[in-house]
């Protein structure tokens, strides 16, 4: 993580996607669950077992996907964006007004606030083990509190994910480029992710009919 400390973060260029590695090595070895269950069902030669479960499969190797993989939040130059299970928001960088960590990364703006599906906060334990070392050098705005809270700490996925959004903002807000104010409507665009809805519902859909109907 010392490098995401101390690694500057370039205004006008850089975009950065930050995902937790828990989760997705969770989703792997999930898969590899699912994969093992499919691979049974091939080698009975069972025709109506296979056309039973193939969708239940399906759906949960999906669905484990879409809790633990597809969440994400993307720093740019354009803002941020939160993904998070079905829908996803894009927050202008003028509109964010604060960045917090309570129980996972939430951003702030005069209207709403947004959480991050992918950036909880790390456990007690995990905060127990934090060095001074680590706290030392991060964005100021991380201590308009007085402190810093578990969720900063940037070992964590809410407290590197604060890091970058934080460092990121306290840049453009240096360099002028928040200086005049100017929010279009709320600064907030959040949408709905068709494709993802469509194929959860449809492999649900799937894996009721296969229950109803297969004997």
């Amino acid at each position: 993580m010392s490098d995401a400390i101390n690694k500057p973060i370039r205004v006008q260029t850089d975009s950065t996607t930050l995902r937790p590695l828990f989760g997705r090595v969770l989703v792997v070895l999930l898969w590899l669950v699912c994969g093992t269950a499919l691979v049974s069902l091939i080698s009975e030669l069972n025709l109506l077992a296979f056309l039973r479960y193939v969708g239940l499969i399906a759906l949960a190797a999906y669905a484990v996907w879409i809790l633990f993989w597809s969440p994400s939040v993307t720093i740019s130059p354009s803002g941020v964006t939160v993904r998070n299970l079905l829908r996803s928001y894009d927050i202008s960088w003028p509109a964010i007004v604060r960045v917090d960590t309570k129980f996972a990364l939430t951003l702030y703006t005069a209207n709403r606030k947004i959480v991050a599906w992918s950036a909880p906060q790390p456990s007690r334990f995990a905060a127990m083990r934090t060095s001074r070392a680590e706290v030392r050098h991060l964005p100021e705005s991380t201590y308009a509190g007085g402190g810093i809270r578990p969720g900063d700490l940037p070992a964590s996925a809410s407290g590197l994910a604060a890091l970058y959004v934080r460092r990121y903002w306290e840049q453009l807000r240096d360099a002028g480029h928040l200086d005049s104010g100017i929010i279009e409507g709320e600064g907030v665009t959040a949408r709905w992710l068709p494709r993802e809805s469509a194929i959860l519902g449809g492999l649900f859909v799937v894996s009721v009919a296969a229950a109803i109907l297969v004997p």
